[in-house]
């Protein structure tokens, strides 16, 4: 456990990079009192599929605490996915028409319970509350008793999105997984692309950043295949140039949120305008429903759903789709507390 100047110094990094709209969240027990600061109403634990890994690198002598972190962040990428079925509930707030802003519910991941707990050891699907935490956790077992370094989670003043910040002597780091706003880290490295949700903010020595580059070196920052399709295909055929790629990203293994935000972005940069609707996830034996984020387009006189349940694209009539599995505003919708 670092001393508190430590976490002062780290908020002051955070609003010369960032901006003051942040907090530092930290476990119970310590007597550090800010109007930044909040101290969880979740213990943090590290997940049972971590904790093999977790003391395996605690024994490991040839890899140095800031490689073991690294290790923990790949592990996370590569085997859990991102539940965007939060995001159905955020709410949408329109009173200031200059200041369009999402509320996050508070049951979904960031103050739950055991039985919510409990819920969640039976797949993968986490968010950003729950990677923060657990691996914030895993970090500071690694750490142990050293009293130069230590992993606490930072969030925005919303709640809407949590990460964690790592506040060392030699560096301060913001490990962010699930950037709800970009192609995630946690569909990247399923693509073997380069690591995006690690933000040095400060690592004079380049410990930090070395491991990085490391990892970068020689990797690309967009599949290959798409590359190619935006140099043969994207001037001559937008739709086709979107039909390869997402061939191209069906050959790996992704989740539907991130084959939505990869596609959502080739899109976008055409400059087209899309629509965003919700559908029901019937893949799921969940006792509650479960939504994943889709989008519509008008392109050429013709209107295209993105399916990223089924991951096509294809021309359809908005009018004629299943309202029992299509969604248009769920933010219009109130909904009670439920599962996990």
């Amino acid at each position: 456990m670092v001393h508190n100047n430590y976490i002062k110094n780290f908020y002051e990094e955070i609003c010369q990079n960032l901006d003051d709209n942040y907090k530092i969240i930290l476990e119970h027990g310590r007597a550090l009192q800010e109007d930044w600061i909040e101290y969880d109403q979740v213990k943090w634990e590290i997940e049972d599929s971590m904790k093999t890994l977790v003391n395996d690198l605690q024994k490991n002598t040839k890899l140095n605490l800031e490689e073991k972190i690294f290790e923990i962040y790949k592990y996370i990428c590569l085997n859990y996915i991102y539940d965007a079925n939060v995001l159905y509930f955020f709410r949408r707030d329109t009173s200031n028409p200059d200041n369009v802003k999402y509320i996050s519910v508070d049951w979904y991941g960031r103050i739950v319970e055991q039985d919510w707990i409990e819920s969640r050891k039976k797949h993968n699907r986490r968010i950003c509350y729950e990677f923060s935490r657990f691996y914030a956790k895993a970090i500071n077992q690694l750490i142990g008793n050293r009293s130069d370094i230590e992993a606490v989670l930072v969030g925005d003043k919303d709640n809407t999105h949590y990460v964690v910040g790592l506040i060392g002597q030699s560096y301060s780091i913001i490990l962010d997984p699930d950037d709800f706003s970009s192609i995630k880290d946690l569909t990247r490295l399923k693509l073997g692309l380069t690591i995006k949700g690690i933000h040095i903010l400060r690592d004079d020595k380049r410990i930090f950043s070395k491991i990085v580059d490391a990892y970068n070196k020689d990797k690309l920052t967009e599949l290959q295949e798409i590359e190619d399709a935006k140099v043969n295909l994207k001037d001559k055929d937008l739709i086709e140039y979107f039909n390869v790629s997402i061939a191209a990203l069906n050959k790996y293994d992704i989740d539907s949120q991130g084959f939505f935000e990869y596609v959502r972005l080739l899109i976008e940069s055409e400059g087209i305008k899309i629509e965003k609707i919700w559908k029901v996830d019937t893949r799921l034996t969940a006792k509650e429903k479960r939504h994943e984020r889709c989008l519509y387009f008008d392109y050429d006189n013709k209107t295209y759903l993105l399916d990223s349940i089924n991951k096509t694209l294809t021309i359809v009539d908005i009018n004629e789709l299943d309202k029992s599995l299509f969604i248009f505003n769920p933010e219009q919708n109130e909904y009670s507390y439920y599962g996990g």
